[in-house]
């Protein structure tokens, strides 16, 4: 009997606790603190939503050109939002909390489509752009060995990609090693140099061949697990999707058993851009005096002349786009090392820095056989030349290299510094 009343107690205690907990959470108070809250946390999510766009890379000037999508949206969603409370605590009686919780999914999610830098959309496109790039077909490789010095080895890799969808592609040369350890490789833009340009389209399913020289310069590298890696991009955009696609060098221990006296690999003998850098050449290098009084520029002339049999084409009408000369000087006397040298500036050998030639005045479509042009220049050192002798040095370089510190030909001209 005693138990039975016990039991009554008990149940009628948690009946009284329901029954106050339905009051409570049905009670206005509480359902306009949670409509308020929910009204609240939509407005910061609206904003958070608005600012997201700047981690993705928009910066002060699109906010400029384009206000209304930065602060447009923000504030349509705030009046939305804030209107959907005001006439939900006017008008409506039931589940209040549900239709406002539901009307802000519906406005931040029909906002975040509209928005300049969509972070969803950002994500969708991402995830579309590498699919794409993971469809990306490696056809082939191999490996060519090149003549270099005898504590590095040189050669030359081909591979070629076959593209899923026509479109730009930016692919940029093949890297061996870890990161901190990588040796780059050079583009030999002789064969296709249209693939280079990033305006270039690659059509879908043809087979494009790339070749890069490798140099290792006296690292050490296991060729049996070492694979080469290619950077390939989408686009140029703050958006690109990138991929990286492993090149197996399996091949290369076995090719490097040959003797080969080429420094880069062959190419056709009509090759336009191989003509090019064999023809052009400098020569007639005359100084304007041999001595030249200190903090005075030391001026020169040269030409630059076409020593082949063929026409050279001279690329977009602009010499730089065909070669590039530099400018060095090099003390030669006691006296002439007394010369301060600016840290960090350049060397060539045993010649320091002074410039190059500038084509801004020059504008040629081509050099026939025997054709010469001639320029005027001068050096002028950011610290005065001391009193001494030197050696005036200049440097030819061609731009279709894969040797980029290596110059095709050097003209020396000594001359003095006095009072």
């Amino acid at each position: 009997m005693r138990g039975a009343r016990l039991t009554g107690v008990f149940l009628k205690q948690r009946i009284h606790d329901i029954a106050f907990a339905c009051f409570f959470f049905e009670s206005w108070p509480y359902l306009m603190s949670m409509v308020l809250v929910i009204a609240i946390t939509a407005t910061v999510l609206a904003f958070v939503q608005n600012t997201v766009m700047f981690s993705l890379g928009m910066k002060e000037m699109a906010i400029f050109a384009f206000p209304l999508s930065f602060v447009g949206i923000f504030l349509a969603e705030v009046v939305l939002i804030w209107a959907a409370y005001f006439c939900i605590r006017r008008f409506l009686r039931r589940s209040r909390i549900l239709v406002l919780a539901g009307w802000a999914i519906f406005v931040l999610g029909a906002a975040e489509p509209m928005l300049p830098a969509s972070y969803f959309t950002t994500l969708v496109q991402q995830a579309k752009r590498k699919h794409v790039l993971d469809q990306i077909e490696q056809t082939g490789a191999s490996i060519e060995p090149l003549a270099s010095a005898q504590s590095s080895i040189r050669f030359a890799l081909t591979y070629e990609l076959r593209f899923p969808k026509t479109g730009h592609y930016l692919t940029f040369p093949a890297y061996l090693g870890p990161e901190g350890h990588r040796t780059f490789g050079n583009y030999f833009t002789k064969l296709h140099p249209e693939y280079y340009d990033e305006n270039y389209v690659f059509n879908a399913g043809t087979p494009y061949s790339f070749t890069v020289v490798f140099d290792t310069d006296g690292k050490q590298f296991d060729f049996s697990k070492e694979a080469a890696n290619i950077d390939i991009c989408d686009g140029k955009d703050y958006f690109m999707a990138c991929r990286i696609m492993g090149v197996g060098l399996e091949g290369v221990s076995a090719a490097l058993t040959s003797h080969p006296w080429r420094r880069e690999p062959a190419v056709p003998a009509d090759n336009v851009r191989d003509i090019t850098e064999k023809s052009i050449r400098l020569d007639g290098l005359k100084l304007k005096s041999v001595t030249n009084k200190a903090g005075v520029p030391v001026e020169f002339s040269y030409v630059i002349t076409n020593v082949g049999d063929k026409d050279v084409v001279i690329a977009g009408n602009d010499f730089a786009n065909v070669i590039g000369i530099n400018y060095g000087w090099e003390a030669i006397s006691d006296s002439a090392t007394k010369t301060k040298i600016t840290a960090g500036t350049v060397r060539f050998g045993s010649a320091v820095a002074a410039g190059g030639a500038q084509f801004t005045s020059v504008h040629k479509s081509n050099l026939a056989p025997g054709e010469n042009v001639t320029f005027e220049d001068k050096i002028a050192p950011f610290e005065p030349l001391a009193l001494g002798q030197y050696r005036l040095h200049l440097y030819l370089f061609s731009r279709y290299a894969t040797e980029l510190n290596k110059p095709e030909q050097e003209l020396v001209q000594e001359f003095s510094i006095v009072p």
